[in-house]
């Protein structure tokens, strides 16, 4: 087959064979990796100009009592909350509902596959973590950005997340400005091959994301012998579907479906770019320390012994999820931990389907989940010594409402 006569960003390897095997939908992946966020890239735009500070406490504003509670506010802003308040007609709310009650049951089964499976296999590509080596903020704080992470992904995805003045859905609103955000200090302040790695935070990496928290999580519950139904499936796919159009994902781009997402993953993969040094460097720090500490604040009394076995448990877990191919490329640990889904699916399976059968259990289950979720997130703060939620609510971030 011919070179493709779009542009493509140097960062894309086979871009040839993916058009022959996806067609229209590779295309847009490849144009999507040179595109923004208009509308959330106007609002950083404007809120230089006015000041930070203040147009955060005005985002935070119109978040929790509407646009027509601001005095004055940008018209950018003005267009972003009417994207927030004009509801997709695509949205079912009797979905997300379902979707979040599926998702919010098995909250430490998802924090092991966020870890060793989504994020280790995104960091092998390493024009996707371009713009983290250049902020470093990974590294250099970890662990509070993953408390961060957490801390938006359990107010979006648990029942009434995504509610129009819902905490979940605010988070989500302001994550989409932290990013816009970070794309304008690289585009104005910091060293950018926009040929070679497409636009900072773009669309398609953005749209990645949301298999991060959706399809491969569901896998690895699978793989542990949790299952799910079709119609829970269907579900968790159109929560995440719009929590992507709350983040500003293109319409072009968003997946649907539970194939358009399992697509769009094997797209990624299939061009993405080869890991850098600071892939490795992600991939160290998540399994070597971040882990195994998050997993020992979740174990109470057991916490000193969950440290010392989380580290080989992290590393032979990400070997089992990603495969060979990618834990040899990042220097993951070959040990007998990458069994372990392999040995608990069939009692888990077993257990969880009997509890299908009680009454009211489901629910009970829930209840139990999400107080888990609490104290697990609390227990990291303390730990931590943080007091805010997202990153624009720490007073050295230039989205700081504060600032």
């Amino acid at each position: 087959m011919s070179t493709p006569s779009i542009s493509v960003p140097g960062r894309v390897g086979r871009p040839e064979d993916a058009l022959a095997r996806y067609g229209e939908r590779a295309q847009i992946f490849f144009e999507a990796l040179t595109w923004g966020d208009p509308t959330a890239d106007a609002v950083v735009a404007d809120l230089v100009e006015i000041g930070r500070g203040k147009g955060m406490r005005m985002l935070r504003q119109g978040l929790a009592e509407g646009v027509e509670s601001l005095e004055d506010p940008p018209a950018s802003l003005v267009r972003l909350f009417e994207e927030i308040d004009r509801r997709p007609e695509w949205l079912r709310p009797e979905l997300l509902e379902e979707g979040a009650r599926a998702y919010c049951r098995h909250p430490l089964t998802i924090g092991l596959a966020l870890g060793p499976a989504s994020l280790v296999g995104s960091y092998v590509n390493g024009a996707a973590v371009e713009p983290l080596a250049l902020t470093r903020r990974f590294t250099d704080q970890g662990q509070v950005r993953t408390y961060e992470t957490a801390s938006w992904l359990w107010s979006a995805a648990r029942p009434g997340g995504l509610e129009r003045f819902a905490p979940g859905l605010a988070a989500t609103v302001r994550v989409r400005l932290i990013h816009a955000f970070v794309r304008h200090h690289i585009l104005t302040g910091l060293p950018w091959d926009a040929d070679r790695l497409g636009h900072p935070i773009n669309q398609a990496d953005s749209a990645y994301t949301l298999i991060e928290f959706s399809l491969i999580p569901l896998r690895v519950m699978r793989g542990f012998g949790i299952r799910h139904t079709a119609r829970e499936r269907a579900a968790v796919y159109h929560l995440f579907r719009y929590v992507g159009y709350l983040m500003g994902v293109d319409e072009r781009v968003l997946p649907r479906t539970e194939e358009e997402f399992a697509e769009l993953e094997r797209i990624y993969h299939l061009t993405g770019a080869q890991p850098s040094d600071y892939s490795r460097e992600l991939v160290a720090e998540l399994l070597d320390t971040i882990m195994p500490d998050t997993l020992a604040d979740q174990s109470g009394a057991l916490a000193p012994l969950v440290r010392r076995l989380a580290r080989p448990m992290a590393h032979g877990l990400s070997r089992a999820f990603t495969g060979d191919r990618t834990a040899d490329l990042l220097n993951v640990e070959r040990n007998l931990w990458r069994h372990l889904p392999a040995v608990l699916a069939p009692p888990v399976f077993l257990f969880n389907e009997l509890q299908r059968l009680i009454p009211g259990e489901p629910d009970r289950k829930l209840r139990r989940s999400l107080d888990f979720v609490d104290a697990a997130s609390a227990a990291t703060a303390a730990r931590l010594g943080v007091s805010h939620d997202l990153v624009d609510a720490a007073t050295a971030h230039p989205a700081a409402a504060g600032s």
